[in-house]
């Protein structure tokens, strides 16, 4: 439960092996670990870690080419999935018309421990179900963003590449284009238009959670700009920064 839940910081660790072993080594790990865990049986596991060998890696190779991360992470996202699409279309042509159920059993026992901590707390795994391709984006999105935030710290304070300093200053400067807004005021009227639809529902709904996450990076930028222009030191950026997402 909790390798799942905290999926989106191994992006992180990575991109500084990445950096340690060069480019050879990292797929050379990333694949050995990747099959070791299909070895034993692990294949969710298996799949999860190595749809995060190859998130990194892309970005990787896209940021040593000079791309800003916008423009990395988004060449990044599409192609982690279109290789997660056709993967899934094949489990999908194995595992038969009970594909869907499948899933469904699967975050039932993956979320079972949540449930049993909070007897309240209930979950609709079927609506979780239908928002699994948002779900998967935002944890691919964090995983970047916080692999471009944490790598200097994780390397010791040395810089993973040559573009380093200037992707990490990008964060500061992350700005959606205006089509987003557009984007973002669509999807919710589809979310919550009680269309008749369930297709339409189902891609708004997504769309929206893509979108709020998207915002949620822009507005950390803005205050990141803010927290510059007061001279705020680190230390107490970390804890406004804390308290901030807290209250979210």
């Amino acid at each position: 439960f909790m390798a799942r839940t905290t999926y989106f910081l191994g992006g992180a660790p990575l991109k500084v092996l990445r950096a340690k072993v060069g480019r050879f080594g990292y797929w050379s790990v990333g694949v050995g670990i990747s099959l070791a865990l299909l070895g034993l049986k692990a294949n969710v596991l298996a799949a999860a870690f190595f749809s995060l060998v190859v998130l990194i890696g892309v970005f990787a190779e896209l940021e040593d080419v000079g791309l800003n991360f916008m423009v990395s992470a988004s060449f990044t996202l599409l192609i982690n999935s279109l290789v997660g699409a056709g993967v899934f279309a094949l489990w999908v042509s194995r595992a038969g018309q009970k594909w869907d159920q499948a899933i469904i059993q699967f975050l039932e026992s993956s979320l079972r421990p949540l449930s049993a901590l909070s007897p309240q707390f209930q979950i609709n795994y079927h609506d979780l179900f239908v928002q699994l391709p948002s779900i998967i984006l935002i944890l691919w999105a964090s995983a970047l963003y916080l692999a471009v935030f944490l790598e200097v710290r994780l390397n010791g304070g040395q810089p993973t590449s040559a573009h380093s300093a200037e992707m990490r200053a990008s964060l500061a400067e992350f700005r959606l284009p205006d089509p987003v807004v557009w984007t973002f005021t669509l999807a919710l009227l589809g979310a919550f238009g009680n269309f008749s639809s369930a297709s339409v529902e189902a891609l708004s709904i997504n769309a929206l959670n893509v979108c709020s996450l998207l915002f949620f990076f822009q507005g950390i930028a803005v205050v990141a700009r803010a927290f510059a222009a007061m001279r705020m030191g680190p230390v107490w950026q970390f804890f406004a920064m804390l308290i901030i997402v807290l209250h979210l």
